[in-house]
């Protein structure tokens, strides 16, 4: 797997990605910057004038020059907001849909090993990406070129003037050079134990009946207060890199600017400069020294972005699962699946499935029996093409699970595992997942059969009723059958169960297993369940030792 790319690597590839509009802003930057400094030239033309005593034409024209070109270029930032606006609103979309579009992909063998909401968490950087990113695209492009432009029209007042700007430019990239990488480096690990803090809120919220009913124990303040004090102690190490950065850079700031009016009087008592150079300098000096002064303040916003778009990496970033490029073709019959040989387990030191080969049929009805932790819900996941990592090989119709599509694949296949969840939305959402072509009649029959036609007519928005996992929350045993239901419907040529009939009353388990093993049935069916009755009933048994 290939290294992970760094934080000014993210932030070049985003910048890249917006290079139109930032190209736009530093184009309006530089008009601003040239009509910033004719302030200083046209008022150092107009001392002139008023010095001669006159009041002609030409110096009404050169005043009303001088208010137009700050109204122009109050015009050009406001055009700069609206263009920064426009980039914000694309990278909270950008993100927004990229993690959206990410997470159901992610390799599950990979995601096993974080807690994923807890980590999807940094998400809210891009609200601080924006935030920072448009202070930066605002202020430092218009910084930057008024020290360019100022220096550079200093340097024809005198030669002196160049010096002291290559002198300003070697000392501010020295800086910024040797404190920049500590900076950054306590930058995120004060964001990391930030999200440390917040993970375990989280967790507390989560477990709240456990901690409710914990005996009078403050052991979740105690675990609070550490993760508290690590966040603290890294801010403070950023903070005092902050701190040495603002420090040298206002030491230098007052030097420079010291210099700068040292020299210019010296230069104006020896009368190598007017009274009108001389303001006029003066004015750009100040101006320089102003815009230092905004790249110093800017210098946490810079820190700021260069940790947001490595924290939100952390999402991005997560590997996806293997998809290959076969469609599933249409049919009415159900899948051949078979596995040669397949070894796998969730970490390398323990094997869960050892050298198992079998052959289902199409359109057989499976049972997969076993012990608590032997590895039958583990051929089932196998089964879903969601891990890849294993020894041997799975074929479905005679080719092998890793050249499908896998969203293809899983278009086909109803699938019923243990670690699934209802999510926030209407209840037909939750049943249909969003497709338009499954019937509702489908799903009232399958209501009929699961036992949950009284759960629908105590709805008073039937089907249009939303589903709140986070809020009020339904028995389990609803909950149950209605991921049973979603599963079941649509026809699928494939359906992958475990343990289908827990939850259920009598009546409807005997239903539904009447449904999955009706021979007028053509799909496949594989179902793990330690219930001899219904494995008895199937055509075929498999016992994972």
């Amino acid at each position: 797997m290939s290294s992970q790319p760094n934080p000014v690597t993210r932030i070049l590839r985003l910048v890249k990605l917006e290079r139109k509009e930032i190209g736009a802003i530093y184009f309006y930057a530089i008009l601003g910057g040239l009509i910033q400094l004719s302030l200083p030239v046209g008022i150092q033309t107009i001392i002139g004038f008023i010095l001669g005593a006159t009041m002609s034409t030409s110096l009404k024209i050169l005043i009303i020059l001088v208010v137009a070109g700050v109204f122009v270029g109050g015009l050009l930032q406001i055009n700069q907001m609206k263009i920064i606006e426009k980039i914000q609103q694309r990278i909270f979309v950008r993100f927004s849909f990229q993690i959206a579009d990410r997470i159901p992909k992610l390799d599950l063998k990979q995601a096993d090993s974080y807690y994923l909401p807890e980590l999807v968490n940094r998400f809210f950087d891009i609200t601080a990406l924006q935030k920072s990113l448009s202070k930066l695209l605002l202020d430092v492009p218009g910084a930057s070129i008024q020290i360019l432009f100022g220096l550079i029209l200093l340097s024809f007042y005198h030669p002196l003037f160049i010096l002291l700007s290559v002198l300003l430019v070697i000392v501010l990239s020295v800086i910024l050079y040797y404190t920049g990488n500590k900076g950054l480096e306590t930058s995120l690990l004060e964001s990391r134990h930030k999200y440390g803090v917040a993970a375990w809120l989280e967790e507390m919220a989560r477990v709240i009946r456990s901690l409710k009913f914990s005996k009078g124990s403050h052991f979740h303040m105690q675990k609070a207060d550490e993760r508290v004090t690590a966040y603290l102690n890294y801010r403070t190490s950023h903070f005092r890199i902050l701190l040495f950065q603002y420090k040298m850079l206002v030491l230098f700031k007052t030097l420079i600017t010291a210099a700068m009016l040292i020299i210019g009087s010296f230069l104006l008592v020896n009368q190598q400069l007017n009274i009108g150079q001389f303001i006029a300098a003066e004015i750009v000096i100040i101006t320089v020294i102003n815009s230092v002064e905004k790249l110093i303040n800017n210098l946490d916003s810079v820190y700021d972005v260069l940790t947001s778009v490595e924290k939100i990496g952390k999402i991005t970033d997560k590997p996806i699962e293997h998809s290959g490029s076969l469609a599933m073709k249409e049919g009415n019959t159900g899948y051949e699946i078979e596995l040669s040989n397949i070894s796998f387990g969730y970490n390398k030191e323990k094997q869960i499935i050892q050298n198992l080969s079998v052959k289902i049929e199409p359109g057989q009805k499976v049972c997969i029996m076993g012990a608590e932790g032997s590895g039958k819900s583990t051929v089932l996941r196998l089964m879903t093409g969601a891990y890849t990592e294993y020894d041997g090989n799975i074929l479905i119709d005679n080719i092998p699970i890793k050249n499908y599509d896998i969203a293809s694949l899983r278009s086909y296949t109803g699938i019923f595992l243990s670690q699934q969840d209802i999510f926030q939305g209407s209840l037909e959402e939750n049943i249909t997942m969003g497709n338009q072509d499954i019937d509702r009649t489908e799903v009232i029959a399958l209501f009929e059969k699961v036992g949950l036609m009284g759960f629908l007519s105590s709805l008073k928005d039937g089907f249009d009723t939303e589903l709140d996992p986070t809020g009020h929350r339904l028995p389990r045993n609803v909950i149950h059958k209605l991921l049973l239901v979603r599963a079941l419907v649509n026809n699928p040529r494939l359906l992958l169960l475990e343990d289908p009939f827990s939850g259920l009353e009598e009546t409807f388990k005997v239903q539904i297993q009447s449904l999955l093993l009706d021979k007028n049935n053509p799909a496949t069916v594989v179902i793990s369940t330690n219930d001899e009755q219904f494995a008895k009933q199937c055509d075929k048994i498999i016992r994972i030792n």
